[in-house]
């Protein structure tokens, strides 16, 4: 490996023992072999550490672990400390990426002139199936690769694992906020955009998301992190009147998603005091409810309920990463 490597592979770690080896080995599978993985663990109680040992042979993975539970901003900004490369890939431990990924990204970024790069996130179950291919909660993958402004972006609400260049985020500097448990990466990739970095995607297939049971967390808890996430970004020096406005109501917009299934239950069955709270906390959900959700939206947002409800997150990763 070169002194310095083209891409440094940023891996957060917590209770992944079953599924961190196939992460590594589709890292020791990839096309481009200039890089480094730092799997920084977040103070794993099983046998996260032994399985990582097993790897330790080759010499471009870095192991580190924190002494307590930091979080998966803390997690991530230790890795990012620590990193070399010339490009920072996020690829969390429970994951695993196609063999050409990080070639085909970093020539893509070059080619595109820009500063953080993505391709699209195959969602599969744990026995196996594919349930859902996307990058965004509110944006279909487009069918050639584009650039996204920050309005398009905050409008779309990413869920991508993104390539970024090293040098742009050490200049900034921009790093994970450190209080936010769920949506830290979201706060993250927007305040790439908002200090001006420019994104593209590249719609191929090449990031396997593994949906798997876990601790779970009520949708308030969901919307209580996604309120801190508006909140750190409205904070920021860069965020003009305009931006804060769109920030807003895109929150809005997802506190209405997230209770509109129970308010479209309530109404069903008669429960008008319920539907009536529901009501007043988000005014939106009665639009969503006499409108009808597009069935391509309502499917990325409530056809994994019988797997995962994207708004009850039964997803660990999301909480340990």
């Amino acid at each position: 490996m070169a002194s310095r490597p083209t891409v440094s592979v940023i891996t957060p770690a917590y209770n992944v023992a079953p599924y961190i080896g196939q992460c590594i080995e589709s890292l020791q599978a990839q096309t481009l072999s200039d890089w480094e993985m730092l799997i920084v663990d977040d103070a794993s109680a099983d046998e996260t550490p032994a399985v990582v040992q097993r790897y330790l042979h080759d010499p471009r993975i870095r192991y580190m672990r924190n002494e307590q539970n930091l979080g998966p901003g803390a997690t991530r900004n230790r890795a990012l400390d620590a990193a070399q490369g010339e490009w920072v890939a996020i690829v969390d431990a429970d994951d695993w990426i196609a063999p050409e990924r990080l070639e085909k990204l970093v020539c893509f970024a070059e080619t595109q002139g820009v500063e953080m790069v993505a391709d699209l996130q195959v969602y599969r179950t744990e026995w196996g199936g594919v349930y859902q291919v996307s990058w965004a909660t509110y944006a279909k993958p487009p069918k050639a690769p584009r650039r996204y402004t920050l309005e398009q972006i905050i409008a779309a609400h990413p869920s991508f694992k993104p390539l970024i260049r090293r040098a742009f985020l050490d200049a900034k500097p921009i790093r994970y906020p450190t209080t936010i448990r769920i949506g830290e990466d979201y706060a993250f990739y927007v305040e790439v955009l908002l200090k001006g970095g420019r994104f593209a995607l590249l719609p191929e297939p090449m990031y396997s998301y593994r949906v798997r049971p876990g601790t779970t967390v009520t949708r308030y808890d969901v919307l209580d992190e996604r309120r801190k996430a508006m909140e750190y970004l409205l904070q920021l020096p860069e965020t003009t009147p305009r931006i804060a406005g769109l920030l807003q109501r895109a929150y809005q917009r997802d506190r209405a998603y997230a209770l509109y299934p129970q308010f479209a239950r309530s109404v069903k069955r008669g429960e008008w005091r319920t539907a009536i709270r529901l009501l007043r906390e988000s005014p939106q959900v009665a639009r969503l409810l006499l409108t009808g959700l597009p069935s391509a939206l309502y499917r990325r947002l409530f056809a994994r309920e019988k797997l995962v409800d994207p708004w009850r997150e039964t997803i660990h990763k999301e909480v340990h990463r």
